[in-house]
């Protein structure tokens, strides 16, 4: 702000208060000088109403300034904002959209925090607001939270050992179980369920402690507490999942049952050591949002046909393929919800069973007392199963009696790590398995990803650029012309994000006869896929092109998940 203009403000703040001479040069140096915050600079010449200052500053600068009831009912996800700095200096974003971005803050004369927006909404165009400091902050609270707060009036109270730990565990026990604490984790959890989240990631670095949320798939800031709270912080954690406070240089892996109003959650509590402290990962198993259906996955409806069909066979053996987090236990258990009847025995083997079935026999896998996954097939098979679900296959042992079981008259469902469907002939062959035991026991291989689906109250349609239809054509023949595609735009009933939800995409390979025999003949993935195709084999880009045109996603997302590049 120019000197003559400074000076014309401070004139409007004389005449609506009757300011006199020193008053006015106070709040001149105040401001303007030493950087203290507006309603504070006021308050140092003992005037307090903060409606009429700001009412002032609307008018003067011409910015709208918020009641109460103006501000959003759903948070703006955020990546790299801490929200202790969003209430400490009162600025609040509270909509993005279309290039531009809306923030509510009480101090708009405060430049350098006004420069740090610009720079993280860098080419939006930054719209501001006025609202007073107390509002802000509670929206902020409702929004995102009591986090920084609670972190705030318990810091003082909270020391760090020299190497960064406490040293007196029965003081840490002590500070984990006091109500800010416990507010706290009960706050960010409460905040990551409303936020749909599948994940909280408490990570410690050298000068800070970050916790993060994964929503649909992606890494979003949900806070970040002082670094001296990191200690109780993770000990409350650690104690609530029933782990070993004091045991800090192996890693451990507990539960954790909550509910929070009606919702019943199961957390998945797993911690590891790091250079700066340990790491938790709490894995949110909400059950009232699970619905295991064949019909609700993303399947096209042909695939679907397939593969309700082929999950009615006697014997055999069915793969899902996919990395960590591709949904792979979703449609499992979608399977065996379509095959759970009375007339069938079916049980599974997991490393760790994440939801529980009516109906269904489920093993949890514990190495320590050498429960293995293959120890436990040996008994399962004599337990007279008509299905088996063998949560992963990791070994040859394990594929050996899995391979065994599909060729003596049991329906075999389990999952492996590979890139895609052909590839998971190449690694059961890499782990020792004979070609020839692949063949006879295969039935299908299935791969498969998730994609977030476009939020269908603001997805924005767009004619399709060239190069996305030379893109979408080398996978995808005869498109439309002229082709329309969406994008995503954000609004508030999908936290700003243009997403809202997940959806599967996938590749089936059918073990056919050509298949078969390229399999026998020890042929790689590759040619596998070429022998395929005739029956009907497609890549999962055919299957994620296709969401793509039919609106249900956007191009990038499809090439996201998928290894094209």
């Amino acid at each position: 702000m120019t000197k003559k203009k400074e000076n014309s403000l401070l004139e409007q703040f004389r005449r609506e208060f009757s300011l006199q001479d020193d008053q006015l040069e106070r709040l001149r140096v105040s401001c303007f000088f030493e950087g203290i915050p507006l309603m504070d600079a006021f308050e140092n010449i003992a005037i307090t109403d903060e409606g009429r200052i700001l009412r002032v500053l609307s008018k003067y600068l011409e910015i709208p300034l918020l009641e109460r009831e103006d501000y959003p009912e759903k948070p703006v996800l955020l990546e790299g904002v801490s929200m202790f700095f969003l209430r400490k200096h009162a600025v609040l974003p509270i909509q993005v959209d279309s290039g531009r971005v809306r923030v509510v803050v009480n101090n708009p004369l405060n430049l350098p925090i006004i420069n740090i927006l610009s720079s993280y909404f860098s080419g939006m165009e930054l719209n501001l607001c006025i609202g007073q400091r107390e509002e802000i902050r509670t929206a902020i609270d409702r929004l995102y939270g009591t986090a920084a707060r609670e972190a705030q009036a318990a810091s003082d109270g909270i020391a760090v050992g020299s190497d960064g730990f406490e040293e007196d565990l029965e003081h840490l026990k002590g500070l984990a179980q006091e109500a800010p604490i416990v507010r706290l984790v009960n706050v960010l959890i409460s905040r990551a369920l409303d936020m749909r989240a599948s994940d909280i990631h408490f990570e410690p670095f050298e000068r800070s402690f970050h916790v993060r949320c994964r929503v649909d798939g992606v890494l979003f800031d949900l806070d970040s507490p002082q670094k001296n709270m990191q200690s109780a912080i993770i000990s409350r954690l650690k104690l609530m999942a029933n782990l070993n406070i004091a045991e800090r240089r192996l890693p451990q892996d507990g539960k954790i049952k909550l509910r929070f109003g009606n919702r019943e959650v199961d957390i998945r509590v797993s911690t590891v050591p790091t250079i700066y402290g340990e790491s938790v990962v709490l894995r949110l198993l909400s059950q009232e949002g699970v619905e295991y259906n064949l019909t609700n996955l993303g399947m096209d409806g042909k695939d679907l046909e397939y593969i309700e069909g082929l999950i009615e066979r006697p014997y055999g053996m069915i793969l899902v393929t996919g990395p960590t987090g591709s949904g792979k236990t979703t449609t499992l258990y979608g399977v065996l919800k379509k095959l759970n009847s009375v007339t069938r025995k079916i049980l599974t083997v997991e490393d760790p069973v994440e939801y529980q079935l009516d109906g269904i026999n489920q093993i949890q896998v514990k190495p320590q007392i050498d429960l293995t996954f293959a120890n436990a097939l040996r008994s399962l098979v004599r337990q007279d199963p008509d299905v088996l679900l063998i949560g992963e296959i990791r070994d040859k042992e394990t594929a050996d009696i899995a391979i065994e079981s599909a060729l003596t008259g049991h329906l075999v469902l389990s999952t492996l790590h590979t890139n895609d469907a052909p590839g998971a002939i190449t690694r059961l062959r890499d782990i020792g398995i004979e070609s020839f035991l692949m063949a006879d026991s295969l039935l299908a291989v299935m791969a498969q990803r998730l994609i977030r689906i476009l939020c269908p109250i603001c997805k924005i349609e767009y004619e399709a650029r060239d190069v996305d239809i030379k893109r979408i054509s080398e996978i995808l023949p005869d498109l439309p012309t002229p082709l329309k595609l969406y994008q995503n735009k954000g609004c508030d009933r999908c936290g700003y994000t243009g997403y809202k939800g997940r959806q599967g995409i996938f590749e089936i390979l059918p073990i056919n006869e050509a298949v078969r025999s390229g399999i026998v003949a020890g042929k790689d993935a590759g040619y596998i896929s070429q022998s395929a195709v005739a029956s009907g084999y497609r890549p999962l880009a055919y299957n994620g092109f296709r969401k793509v045109v039919e609106g249900v996603t956007t191009l990038s997302e499809v090439l996201r998940v998928t290894s094209l590049s």
